[in-house]
C-alpha cells in the first residue's frame, strides 16, 4: 500500500509539473505576441526620418510602376555585411518627369511594412515593395534612402514559398512556416521580371502563420506581368 501511495504521489507530482510547464510556455508565447504587437505598432506610429544612412545596406535598383490599378514602388536592397538585419527603415520619394515630388512615405500613420524591411539576411538581397503609393499624376521615378536596421543575434525562422505562379495579373501560391515560431502579419513580396527588369510588383499579407503551417496568398500586381518571370519572397516577421 505504501508503494502504491508513493507511486500515485509521484504521478501527481509529474502531472503538476507538466501543468506548470504548460502554463509557463503559454505565458512565454503571450509575452512574445504582446512584444511583437508593440513593435509593429511602434513602427506604424513613428514618423519616418532617416538622419543616418546605412553603411551596410545598399540600394541595387529602384523602379516605380503605374497602371489603371494604381502605383507601386519596388526597391532591391543588398546587405553587404555578415549579419542579418531586421526592421530596416526605408524612405521613398516618387517624382514626376519634371522632378516634382508626388509621394513620400515619410509620414506618420503608415503601416510598418510600408516604411521598413522586415528582415534582410547576411549577404542577402531582397526586393521590397510598396503597392500603396498614393498619387493621381503619372510618376516617372522613385528614389530610396535606407537607414540603420537592428542586428539579429538569434536564429532566423525559415519560411518557404511553394507553387508560386502568375494567374491573371496576380501572384498566387503558398507560404510555409518551416520553423517552431508562429509568424504574425507576414508580408509576401512579388515581382515580375522581363529581360531582367521589374515590370510588375505587388504584395500580400498573411495575418497569421502558425509553426509548421502553410497558408495561401494572392498578391495583385501593378504593371504588365505578361510573359514575365515571377519572383516571390516572404521574410519572417517574428523571430522568437
Amino acid at each position: 500500500m505504501r508503494l502504491l501511495a508513493l507511486a500515485l504521489a509521484a504521478l501527481a507530482l509529474v502531472g503538476c509539473e507538466s501543468t506548470q510547464e504548460q502554463s509557463a510556455k503559454l505565458e512565454k508565447v503571450a509575452k512574445q505576441e504582446a512584444g511583437e504587437a508593440a513593435r509593429r505598432k511602434a513602427l506604424t506610429q513613428r514618423s519616418l526620418s532617416i538622419t543616418r544612412r546605412s553603411t551596410i545596406v545598399t540600394v541595387s535598383s529602384s523602379v516605380v510602376l503605374h497602371s489603371s490599378d494604381g502605383t507601386a514602388a519596388a526597391v532591391t536592397l543588398r546587405n553587404v555585411s555578415g549579419e542579418a538585419l531586421r526592421d530596416i527603415p526605408i524612405e521613398i520619394t516618387v517624382r514626376d518627369a519634371a522632378g516634382a515630388t508626388l509621394y513620400t512615405n515619410a509620414t506618420s500613420g503608415i503601416a510598418g511594412a510600408l516604411v521598413s524591411v522586415p528582415l534582410l539576411a547576411a549577404h542577402g538581397t531582397t526586393t521590397w515593395v510598396d503597392d500603396q503609393v498614393q498619387t493621381s499624376a503619372t510618376p516617372a521615378s522613385v528614389s530610396a534612402k535606407v537607414g540603420e536596421g537592428e542586428r539579429v543575434i538569434q536564429a532566423i525562422p525559415r519560411l518557404a514559398i511553394e507553387n508560386a505562379h502568375l494567374s491573371e495579373g496576380a501572384a498566387e501560391g503558398s507560404v510555409v512556416n518551416r520553423s517552431h515560431v508562429s509568424q504574425h502579419e507576414v508580408v509576401v513580396y512579388a515581382t515580375a521580371r522581363r529581360g531582367g527588369a521589374i515590370v510588375a510588383a505587388g504584395r500580400a499579407i498573411v495575418p497569421q502563420l502558425e509553426a509548421g503551417a502553410s497558408e495561401r496568398f494572392q498578391a495583385f500586381l501593378i504593371g504588365d506581368s505578361s510573359g514575365a518571370q515571377l519572383e516571390v519572397s516572404a521574410p519572417p516577421s517574428t523571430l522568437e
